[in-house]
């Protein structure tokens, strides 16, 4: 299985223009007749081969642009492949970008990264100096979104500034816009955002969600969807509120958001080191420190005096501490690594079922998840190295009803524990 090339004058008497097609060769066996293994390996084979397509496309518009330049690849690709003209300029640019990365550009020819590896390695050697080698494993290794985090943190690593110059950039880069929809009617929002004022934006929606959710009826609940645009347009039409004493700048911001950051300290260099959002994206330390002069970090590190992270029995939905504590520890939906502002605390032993709603016992699932573990028996894995994951139920089962679950409320233990 894999993607031919014609090469050379056809033996067969065919057209000479045969030489320029290329063909997918699909495999000969009946899908309803493969194994699951058969078909994992299929998905493998043909993955391969679609990069080796969108690479072999890529030399093309990499010649085309050296002979006519790159407006006139980028309208060619445009035409023959149906993409949109971003799209089309967007394969171009990579194209070209990849004729400086040998190393990213076999590993693309060879099927062992996809387009979406080679256009990340590509954009980062165009803004910093990489080690083409250590991204190419990489790549081979991570699905394209986590490689992205890796990507990112290569960069802060090898910038000289500690990625403030690219963070000016991001913030001069901004935008947001509105239009209205003509096909229906429906107005479309839409905004590009630095990280941090992006942190602070998902925080703010969090935090209201997170309340709607909390008043909503169980049986009449909207979609996630629904209610983060509920949340938008609540922030952006109610009255704001502005604290006294605030500056000027921080008028419209409103209670609530709080910028997350994470860092590490290195005890023998008498430093912080490796600050980041709570999603891994990186953060110059220079931020990190003046938002410590400010007094608006949240510390990753929390215990029982100052934030009741254990609270056992006495309350069964987690707590604006627990939450932050979560997103620290697991950057996302433990199932799908969906961005927290999309999930919800989840009790991994059931609060109907005495399970306490305590740090240890809780952990971040997007709506999706969720109903994976309450309706389908999914359930949740922890490694010895204290990582969650989901996991699908064993062959076979099948999950109690909810309503079979007797009701038991105990008295909470105190506990004394850290996290992280």
């Amino acid at each position: 299985m894999g993607v031919e090339e014609s090469r050379g004058r056809p033996a067969d008497g065919g057209r000479v223009s045969d030489r320029n097609r290329a063909r997918f060769v699909p495999p000969a066996a009946s899908l309803s007749e493969a194994s699951i293994s058969d078909l994992r390996q299929q998905i493998r084979s043909i993955t391969r081969a679609e990069s080796q397509a969108a690479a072999a496309r890529g030399r093309v518009a990499a010649e085309y642009t050296r002979r006519l330049g790159q407006k006139a690849a980028e309208k060619m690709v445009r035409q023959q492949s149906g993409q949109s003209a971003r799209g089309s300029r967007s394969e171009v640019e990579v194209a070209n970008k990849l004729k400086k990365l040998p190393g990213t550009r076999q590993a693309f020819e060879d099927g062992e990264i996809s387009y979406g590896h080679a256009r990340i390695i590509a954009d980062t050697a165009d803004r910093v100096g990489i080690d083409e080698d250590e991204l190419v494993q990489k790549a081979r290794k991570q699905p394209v979104d986590v490689f992205a985090h890796t990507a990112r943190q290569h960069e802060q690593q090898r910038s000289e500034d500690d990625g403030l110059s690219k963070l000016e950039s991001q913030k001069k880069a901004r935008k947001a816009w509105i239009r209205t929809d003509r096909s229906d009617g429906m107005v479309v929002l839409g905004g590009r955002f630095d990280p941090i004022t992006g942190a602070l934006i998902k925080d703010a929606l969090s935090v209201r969600t997170d309340q709607m959710w909390r008043e909503e009826d169980p049986e009449q609940r909207p979609t996630t969807a629904q209610r983060m645009a509920d949340a938008i347009s609540g922030l952006l039409c109610e009255p704001g509120t502005t604290e006294p004493g605030k500056e000027k700048a921080d008028k419209f911001r409103r209670p609530g958001a709080t910028l997350l950051l994470i860092a590490h300290y290195d005890a023998k260099g008498q430093r912080i080191r490796d600050a980041t959002l709570a999603d891994g994206t990186p953060v110059p330390v220079a931020v990190f420190r003046d938002w410590a002069c400010q007094g608006r970090v949240v510390p990753s590190v929390f215990d029982t005096r100052g934030q009741p992270l254990w609270v056992g029995m006495s309350k069964r939905l987690a707590t604006r501490p627990q939450r932050l504590a979560l997103i620290a520890r697991d950057r996302g939906c433990v199932g799908c690594g969906a961005d927290p502002a999309w999930c919800q605390a989840h009790h991994i032993v059931p609060w109907e079922a005495d399970g306490p709603t305590d740090i240890d016992n809780l952990v971040l699932l997007c709506s999706r998840c969720h109903h994976q573990v309450h309706d389908d028996g999914w359930r949740i894995q922890q490694t010895p190295d204290g990582k969650r994951s989901l996991r699908p139920p064993a062959k076979g089962h099948r999950p109690p009803p909810s309503n079979k679950i007797r009701r038991r409320r105990r008295s909470a233990k105190p506990k004394t524990k850290l996290l992280l």
